[in-house]
C-alpha cells in the first residue's frame, strides 16, 4: 500500500470554532431532519463501517451524527462496550475536529499532536490514529462523519483514504435515499387522505343527488333504484311486497291560502310523520311535488292496508295549520313476475281512485 505523501500534521481548530459548529442551527436542523438520531441499526449502514474495517484494516469503524451535546453513532464496528450498546458519546471528540475540517482529517498518532492527545478517547478508550472524512449534505452541511480508528499508530495509505471518502459518499447517498423515502412516504399518506377525502365527498355528492332538499327522503331516483333492488329481493326470497303512493289533498289551496314557505312546512311535517309510522325497513321518499310514496318489504296486502290508515290517521290528526291537512293513498301489492313499473302504476291509480271518491282514504289497486 502506498503511503500518504509526507504533509505536517493537521491543525486542530480552535474551541470557539467547534463551539460554534455544534450550536449552528441550521447544522443542528439538517442533522434531525435525516431522522437518523436514536434511530436503530440498519444494514444498509453497517454494510458500509465493515466494509471499511475490511478494506483499511482499522479495528473500528463508525457513522457519527454530530448533534449539540453528543455524537450519536447510526453504524459501529469493532467498538467494545459500552460505546456498542449505547451508542453515542458525550463531551468533545476527534468528529467534533472532523467537523470543522476542510477536508478528510487523517491523524497517524493523536498522542504525539498538540490539542489532539487532550481528546478524552485518547486517555479512556487508548484511540491513537483516526481517519474522519466529513458528512456533507447538499447545503454544505455537516452532519457528522464516516470514521477509522486504530489503537495504534497507524500510517494510513492513500487507499485507505480514498476508501473512506467513497464510503462516506455512499453513507449520505443512503441518507438521501432514506429521506426520499420518508418524503415519499409522506407524500403518499397525504394522497391517501386527499382520496378518502374525495370519497367521502363523493359519497355526500351521492347522498345529495338521491336526497330530497326539503324534506330530508330518498327523491324520486333513490326510490327508482330502491324499488328495483327490493324486487330483486323477492325475486330471491318469494316474500310479499307492497307499495303506497300518497298525495296531500287540496295542497294548491294551502299554497295559495298561506304562502309556498307554509306549504313546505307541510311537506317537511308530512314526511316526518310518513317516516314515524313505518318501520326501519321501510323506505320513504318524495317523489313529486306533494305526492310521496312507501315501499313496504315483508307486506302482504292486509299489512299494507292498516300502514296506509295509520299513515292517513296521524296526518289528518296532526295540527300544523288553521285547517286540517289529509292525504289521499293508492295501496298495491306485487303480484308474480310483474315489473316496478306496473307496481307503481297500479298503486298510482289506487291513489287516484282515492283522490276521485272524496280523498283523505285508502284506496287498495
Amino acid at each position: 500500500m502506498t503511503p500518504m505523501t509526507e504533509m505536517p500534521p493537521p491543525k486542530p481548530a480552535d474551541g470557539t470554532q467547534i463551539q460554534a459548529a455544534l450550536c449552528n442551527p441550521q447544522r443542528l436542523a439538517a442533522v434531525r431532519e435525516t431522522g437518523l438520531l436514536d434511530s436503530i441499526a440498519e444494514e444498509s449502514f453497517d454494510r458500509l463501517t465493515r466494509l471499511a474495517s475490511k478494506i483499511t484494516g482499522a479495528p473500528v469503524t463508525f457513522i457519527s451524527l454530530v448533534d449539540s451535546r453528543r455524537d450519536f453513532y447510526k453504524s459501529t464496528f469493532g467498538m467494545g462496550a459500552p460505546l456498542d450498546t449505547q451508542r453515542q458519546l458525550t463531551g468533545r471528540t476527534f468528529c467534533h475536529y472532523a467537523m470543522v475540517s476542510e477536508g478528510p482529517l487523517v491523524l497517524e498518532d493523536a498522542t504525539v499532536l498538540p490539542v489532539f492527545r487532550d481528546v478524552p478517547t485518547v486517555a479512556s478508550l487508548g484511540v491513537r490514529a483516526y481517519a474522519g472524512i466529513p458528512l456533507k449534505n447538499e447545503a454544505g452541511e455537516v452532519l457528522g462523519s464516516f470514521c477509522a480508528v486504530d489503537f495504534k499508530p497507524k500510517q494510513w495509505t492513500q487507499q485507505d483514504i480514498e476508501v473512506l471518502v467513497e464510503l462516506a459518499h455512499s453513507t449520505m447517498r443512503e441518507i438521501r435515499l432514506r429521506r426520499a423515502l420518508q418524503s415519499a412516504e409522506t407524500l403518499n399518506q397525504q394522497l391517501l387522505q386527499q382520496l378518502q377525502k374525495v370519497d367521502e365527498l363523493n359519497l355526500a355528492l351521492n347522498e345529495l343527488a338521491r336526497t330530497d332538499p326539503l324534506t330530508g327522503l330518498r327523491n324520486r331516483r333513490a326510490f327508482d333504484d330502491s324499488l328495483e333492488l327490493e324486487l330483486a329481493v323477492v325475486e330471491r326470497t318469494r316474500s310479499p311486497l307492497s307499495l303506497l303512493m300518497l298525495d296531500v289533498d287540496h295542497f294548491k289551496q294551502i299554497n295559495d291560502n298561506f304562502g309556498h314557505t307554509a306549504g313546505d312546512k307541510v311537506l317537511r311535517s308530512i314526511a316526518q310523520v310518513l317516516s314515524g309510522c313505518g318501520r326501519i325497513i321501510d323506505i320513504v321518499a318524495r317523489v313529486g311535488g306533494e305526492e310521496f310514496a312507501v315501499i313496504l318489504p315483508h307486506t302482504d296486502a292486509t299489512g299494507a292496508h292498516e300502514v296506509a290508515q295509520r299513515m292517513r290517521v296521524a296526518v289528518a290528526q296532526a295540527s300544523w295549520l288553521c285547517q286540517p291537512t289529509t292525504i289521499s293513498i293508492g295501496a298495491a301489492s306485487l303480484r308474480d313476475a310483474e315489473s316496478a313499473r306496473s307496481l307503481f302504476a297500479r298503486a298510482d291509480a289506487a291513489l287516484y281512485a282515492a283522490k276521485r271518491s272524496g280523498r283523505n282514504r285508502v284506496v287498495a289497486a
